[in-house]
């Protein structure tokens, strides 16, 4: 294992040459931050934060956070309008606008990419006024802890979590951010010993690196339903692992243990999940003996982190109707780029003309059920008794067509995301089996369907 990890982190980590190339371009824009509030009056100061300054960045990455801290007493209205203002004469045109809870700009500099982000300077983290309030106070609870050793281990858990496709806390992936993984690494000392732990983990393992509780069985009852419960040592009110999902959590334990039972630089170097031809998608699909049906339309113009919770809960309030009208949904999936698709794979595409309906059992009285369905025009036959003494009717099935139920359920628009049915009445497309290939001109959803279609552990490819 050492000699895996030593192999590993040669790969990974950032040379000084990199190291000096990140803090010059850092250091300038937190000059830059400085020198426009300076000019604008603005009562604010920058400040470096992330991994970028805590010497755990890989050496993949070319991201910086520098945020401008605004007095607590400052209005909402005050740090949004002054915030951009600030950010706009730092980035200059090349700024993009970005929104998340509030407004902030994205720009670029040398190869790296700069989030300029407006946050309030609270001094009770447990207090604050907007949800990016708690930065400034993991960047000095971390710094405080974080040795050059550590730091090294911090590398080597990120990796891993990239590799086996876990890393990240944005919604869209909604697995380990750069400070859990940091937080880890605090808790265990190494990478070794992360691994050794998170290898007999279970859904709703918990961890209380303050020993902000007295007993984590609070904590477990706080947090509860939640897989992975780390509670945030500057503010025991909050789960630092909330993001993560419980497919990401249990992908991470069984990577660890399949590690720990045989290293190897695959877990953080994956081979890359195949791209298929048009040609070998049409086979497999029909291979697969499913049916496949993709909705498309074009995506509201959200952050990932606005658009991909809605889309799954348009894609699973689309399963459990389709799952209520008797189909069987074998697997489901969404993508989202220049175009947004949700993915639905069924073990049929038609359904019987008829389907039960099941009366009370025979403890209860079933006058109503009987008249009811009696006078019913979609009766069929019924009612009659079952081999287990229920009461029966046979009635025509609403939808026999797995494309006709589902352009029901879209014309309901019910439990849909906000933005997502705002952009689904604009316009949208299904695509059935074999048509789904017309998709995959696009280049970005071809990679998505062939990954969905040829889907294994990363590790395993």
């Amino acid at each position: 294992m050492d000699k895996v990890l030593k192999v590993v982190l040669k790969r990974i980590k950032p040379t000084q040459a990199e190291r000096r190339r990140l803090e010059k371009v850092a250091n300038e824009m937190v000059a830059r931050v400085n020198l426009a509030c300076a000019k604008l009056g603005i009562p604010a100061r920058g400040m470096l934060v992330g991994s970028a300054a805590r010497n755990t960045w890989l050496r993949s990455e070319r991201d910086i956070d520098v945020f401008f801290l605004f007095p607590e007493e400052t209005s909402r209205a005050a740090l949004e309008q002054k915030g951009l203002a600030v950010a706009r004469a730092v980035a200059g045109k090349r700024g993009r606008e970005r929104y998340a809870e509030h407004p902030y700009i994205t720009t670029e500099l040398k190869g790296f990419e700069i989030d300029l982000v407006p946050c309030y300077d609270v001094h009770n983290p447990r207090k604050i006024k907007s949800a990016v309030d708690r930065t400034p106070h993991h960047q000095g609870y971390v710094s405080k802890h974080l040795n050059p050793e550590l730091a090294d281990e911090v590398l080597l858990l990120k990796k891993f979590m990239d590799g086996i496709g876990v890393y990240g806390a944005e919604l869209k992936i909604q697995g380990f951010s750069g400070y859990l993984c940091e937080l880890l690494v605090l808790r265990y000392r190494t990478f070794n010993g992360v691994v050794e732990a998170a290898s007999k983990w279970s859904p709703g393992e918990a961890i209380d690196l303050a020993k902000s509780y007295r007993d984590l069985g609070e904590a477990k009852a706080i947090f509860a339903g939640q897989p992975l419960i780390i509670i945030d040592p500057i503010d025991p009110n909050r789960n630092a692992a909330a993001a993560v999902s419980m497919q990401n959590f249990a992908t991470f334990v069984r990577a660890c243990q399949d590690f720990a039972r045989r290293p190897n630089t695959r877990f953080f170097f994956p081979r890359p999940a195949k791209v298929l031809s048009a040609a070998k998608i049409k086979r497999t699909i029909e291979q697969r003996g499913t049916t496949l049906l993709c909705l498309t339309f074009r995506p509201p113009d959200v952050v990932e982190d606005i658009l991909y919770p809605q889309l799954r809960k348009t894609e699973q309030a689309l399963v459990m109707q389709l799952v209520r009208v008797g189909f069987e949904v074998f697997r489901s999936d969404v993508w989202a780029d220049s175009n947004a698709a949700i993915l639905i794979e069924l073990a049929a595409a038609r359904l019987p003309a008829v389907r039960k309906r099941l009366g009370p059992p025979v403890t209860i009285k079933a006058g109503d059920f009987v008249d009811k369905h009696l006078a019913s025009k979609e009766k069929v036959s019924g009612p009659f008794i079952d081999s287990v003494g229920r009461l029966v009717f046979e009635v025509k099935r609403k939808h026999v067509s797995a494309r006709h139920a589902l352009e029901a359920v879209l014309a309901e628009r019910a439990a849909f995301g906000k933005h997502v049915t705002e952009a689904l009445a604009k316009g949208h497309k299904i695509y059935e089996g074999k048509q789904i290939i017309k998709l995959c001109s696009d280049r970005e959803f071809a990679e998505f369907l062939s990954e969905y279609l040829t889907r294994r552990l990363p590790w395993h490819r």
